[in-house]
């Protein structure tokens, strides 16, 4: 009986055994069938041209570009022409236009940079390359997207597998510590402060980016029912709710910098008004502009940024491949080395971009870990634990909402 029984526990040890081998070979063939089709798709489309539209207003994300453009030319002989822009939206109407005369096919767009009302505006208008196709690419292992949920939703709005997150931004204010102590650190320290220090503040004029992520910032805090802000905007049902809004800009406005009559045109210009003394405390997406703009020598080494005590505006940008793109296979190999841990630990890396990456770096290996852990983060730049509070965007219709009213309220002395 004994000799039964080893002999039962023998057959199922083989026969596991075998199961295991098996799903070691199926794993391996499938891995390196997957790597052998990706290989066939770079040798199909070397020597192929692609237009990659993106904002083009920083030389630092403009030479980081051109610094991956010539990687992706000398590694698989594509090239990327970096078209440059100053508002996304000018080329969402481009591609709508063109899917309207019905040009469907060699779209003047290959692959743009986009986010929040952009990219709802061209999934609505299936504008989109539809397919999941970011899981396709053989970098995207490297993306944490069953536990980092905002990688898949793009202000609220679910991507669908639609774009490829590219980078992680956080609002960010920033100051002179020479000459302020303690920053406000909410919207209503903050009002308190511009009028009691007239002329000592602004932000960028809307529709400009940073303006109206700032306007969305006072908002969120300012809003008696946040949950509204998670649903699409209906006029005739959300307009009271930009009351508290429209009051602190009421009560803020006069004391604004030139009394509210002129506005910078962008954070750049920003940075230009706190080093020449003109404003205390300025604004950036990007969370080491500060650190990033000492270095270049833009701003005293006296310079530190701080984040609203109750969080502030954060959000992930991405890469999005128009659905009329004539060379969509020669941009998802650009957007696979552009989502690599090379090229996204030269993005994180202050002294080119500084902005966050959008890999898992649990799922590096120890080389690419220990490289990541010792990237310096820069004098004027937040920790990850101090940049823990963040605050979701608004869903992408209430961009108009706000843009429109503070034209309407505030815009027309400009």
């Amino acid at each position: 009986m004994f000799s039964k029984s080893a002999d039962n526990l023998a057959r199922i040890v083989l026969k596991c055994f075998f199961i295991f081998v098996f799903f070691i070979i199926s794993t391996y063939s499938n891995a390196t069938e997957k790597k052998n089709h990706w290989e066939k798709k770079t040798n199909t489309v070397s020597g192929q041209t692609i237009f990659f539209h993106a904002w083009g207003g920083a030389k630092n994300i403009n030479s980081y570009i051109k610094w991956a453009s010539d990687e992706v030319k000398k590694r698989y002989n594509i090239t990327v022409k970096h078209v440059k822009v100053s508002d996304t939206a000018n080329v969402v109407a481009r591609i709508l236009s063109e899917k309207n005369v019905k040009k469907d096919n060699n779209g003047a767009v290959d692959l743009v940079w986009i986010n929040g009302e952009n990219f709802s505006v061209m999934k609505k208008n299936n504008m989109l390359l539809s397919e999941n196709w970011i899981r396709d690419l053989p970098n995207s292992k490297y993306l944490d997207f069953e536990n980092n949920l905002s990688l898949l939703n793009d202000f609220g709005v679910p991507t669908e597998g639609m774009e490829m997150p590219w980078g992680v931004s956080q609002l960010n204010f920033y100051y002179d510590s020479k000459y302020i102590k303690s920053p406000p650190k909410s919207a209503f320290e903050l009002k308190d402060y511009i009028i009691k220090n007239k002329g000592r503040f602004t932000f960028p004029q809307p529709p400009d980016f940073t303006g109206t992520s700032f306007l969305k910032q006072i908002l969120i805090e300012l809003i008696d029912d946040k949950s509204l802000l998670k649903s699409e905007y209906v006029d005739n049902k959300h307009k009271n709710a930009l009351g508290p809004l429209w009051k602190w800009l009421n009560q803020t406005t006069p004391y604004l910098w030139r009394e509210g009559k002129n506005y910078p045109p962008n954070y750049l210009a920003l940075t230009e008004l706190v080093a020449e003394r003109e404003i205390d405390i300025a604004m950036a997406f990007n969370i080491a502009h500060a650190s990033n703009a000492i270095s270049e020598g833009k701003l005293p080494n006296t310079v530190r940024s701080y984040i609203h005590k109750d969080g502030t505006l954060a959000n992930v940008h991405f890469l999005a491949i128009p659905y009329n793109s004539g060379k969509k296979t020669a941009a998802k190999i650009f957007v696979n080395f552009l989502i690599s841990p090379e090229a996204q630990l030269k993005k994180q890396d202050k002294t080119f971009w500084g902005d966050p990456s959008v890999v898992s770096v649990a799922k590096l290996d120890k080389n690419w870990k220990n490289k990541f852990s010792i990237l310096p983060r820069g004098i004027a730049t937040l920790s990850n634990e101090e940049l823990t509070m963040k605050l979701e965007e608004p869903h992408p219709s209430w961009v108009k909402a706000i843009e429109e009213g503070w034209i309407e309220k505030y815009g027309s002395n400009n």
